[in-house]
Order: structure tokens, then sequence, then C-alpha cells
């Protein structure tokens, strides 16, 4: 088993008055993540690169190690906007990639690109509550890889054209190919505590949908629940009453969610007992069943006379 990487240099999540946006601390360029970029936003693209590589930019470029290089590449430190896209019809959890909110325009105008669907297993879900949760756009570190490139710089027209994908630029001696962007994303279960603590801020009273689990309904409920509604998604309430766990869509009790000392719902129940015995979730219709999502997926663990 790979060795977890180091932690994030900065545990918090802030604002960012330069950017505009909340900004997910900086990892380790080493660990950072490759971005699926999409052919249809070469222009866009193109217009950050060149924005980002503004007068002056060189001194800014550092040697890193990154995933996929045998030895230190140049990189160029940018950020990034990053917007949940449930109107991809491919992956409603789709994240799409986009400049940043100082360049203008809407966030699907500065879509880039999309975050690979095998990060998006252990990230999507933070990032996306994150989304939600947020009261500005959210952002996070990304770097921009810089290569040499070998052509005249006294040409005037070589800066307007590309060089095996990437964005050829001129620098004060020596003409550059920018290609590839990467996110300095923090590793899952670090990116996944900063969320936690900065809902607690915004949101204190939400369970945060980081991971669902399944329960019956109770006797009525399901069919109840439909004449309701038709939404497959929707909010429910946690009430904690008596060691038990009970899950209401407005007046409806849909479900008693038993903890029973090794089930998934143990960690909730005294998350909603902590804030008083009441708490909002997420939840969804579940082929018959229904799917209530959670912070944490692991059962408490037994130390001493109590649990942990």
């Amino acid at each position: 088993m790979n060795p977890k990487p180091p932690a994030s240099t900065v545990a918090e999540i802030a604002e960012d008055p330069r950017s505009g946006m909340l900004l997910i601390p900086a990892h380790d360029p080493e660990y950072s993540h490759g971005v699926g970029l999409w052919d249809d936003a070469r222009d866009v693209y193109r217009a950050f690169v060149r924005g980002s590589a503004v007068e002056g930019w060189e001194k800014g470029v550092l040697r890193a190690k990154v995933a996929g290089r045998s030895r230190k590449q140049m990189v160029l430190p940018v950020v990034v906007q990053l917007v949940p896209r449930p109107d991809n019809d491919h992956n409603p959890g789709a994240i799409s990639v986009a400049a940043p909110v100082s360049m203008g325009g809407t966030d699907h105008e500065r879509h880039m690109g999309y975050m690979y669907e095998r990060q998006l297993v252990s990230l999507g879900a933070p990032l996306r509550t994150l989304a939600a949760v947020a009261e500005r756009p959210v952002g996070c570190h990304a770097l921009v890889e810089v290569d040499q490139a070998d052509i005249d710089i006294e040409d005037e027209d070589d800066d307007e054209d590309e060089d095996d994908g990437g964005v050829l630029v001129v620098g004060v001696r020596q003409a550059y190919s920018l290609s590839s962007l990467r996110l300095r994303l923090p590793w899952w279960e670090d990116l996944q505590r900063m969320v936690i603590a900065y809902a607690r801020t915004v949101r204190p009273e939400l369970i945060l949908p980081f991971v669902g689990h399944w329960t019956s309904y109770g006797e009525g409920a399901h069919a109840e629940l439909l004449r309701r509604t038709g939404d497959k998604e929707f909010a429910v309430t946690l009430r904690a009453r008596n060691g038990k766990l009970r899950a209401w869509y407005e007046d409806l009790e849909l479900s008693v969610l038993v903890p029973s000392g090794r089930d998934f719902f143990d960690r909730t129940l005294r998350r909603v007992e902590e804030l008083g015995g009441t708490a909002v979730a997420r939840a969804e219709e579940h082929r018959g069943s229904l799917k209530v999502f959670v912070e944490d997926s692991s059962p408490p663990t037994i130390a001493g006379h109590g649990l942990a």
C-alpha cells in the first residue's frame, strides 16, 4: 500500500481577496491531479494561460516533482475555480475546472475542462459539499506545466502558435510551451476534515453528504412520500430521541435509523445529539429504499467502558 502523502501546509479553507474565491489549501505538487482539458474550451484555456503569464511571470516559475515526470518539472503556480456540474449528461457528479472569477464572465463561459472521474470517487463529495455551503465561488491552487520551446523569439508571430498542444509564450530570453494543468488538492481525508471545519462555521445544523447508506421505509411512508414529491433528492430532518435516530420529510416520519453498535448511523446519532437533537441531511429515493447521506461511514470504536 502506498504511504499517505504529507498533509497540506495550510490547514484551513479561507477567502482569498485576490482571486475573489474561497480557496482550498495547496498540497505538494508531487501529488497533484491532472485535468481533462476540453477541446471546445481551448480558446478559454489559451486566454487563461496568457493571462497568467503576465510581465515578470518567469520569476514565479518553480521546479517541482510531479507525477509522470522522471525529473523535476518547471511549473507556473495559478488558481482555478471548481464548479459542480449537475447538468452534465454523462455524470451529474462532474466537477468543472474553470478559469478564476477575475477573468470575467460566468463559470460556464470560463470552463476549461473536468476533473477525472477516478478523482471524484474520493474528492467529489467534499468538493460538491463545499460549493453548496460556500457563499462565494470555490477555488484551488493549480500548476501549469512549463517546457522550453525551440523557436526563434525574434519571430513576432510565433507567440500566437501552439506547440504540441501547449500555448507558446515568449519570455525575456526564451520561448516556453505552457501545457498541462494540474490541481494541488489535499489528500482526501484532509480535504474532508477541512470542509467539515468550514461548514461548521456557516451551516452548523447540517449533516454533510459525504457517503450514503440505505435504510427501509416505515410502513406507508414510501407511498406517502411519492404522493408529496417527485424529487429524487430532498432534505430530511434527523431527530435523535431515546437512543434512536429518525428521518422525517416535513411532518412525515420516513424511517427509524437504529444504531446497532456496528451500524453506519452511530456517529450521525451522536452528532445530532450534539446539535441538540435535530439536524438536516440530504437523502434520496433509491429503488424503493431511502438513502441517507452522512459524514462518517465508520462505526465508533470501543475505548474503555464507552465509545471513543
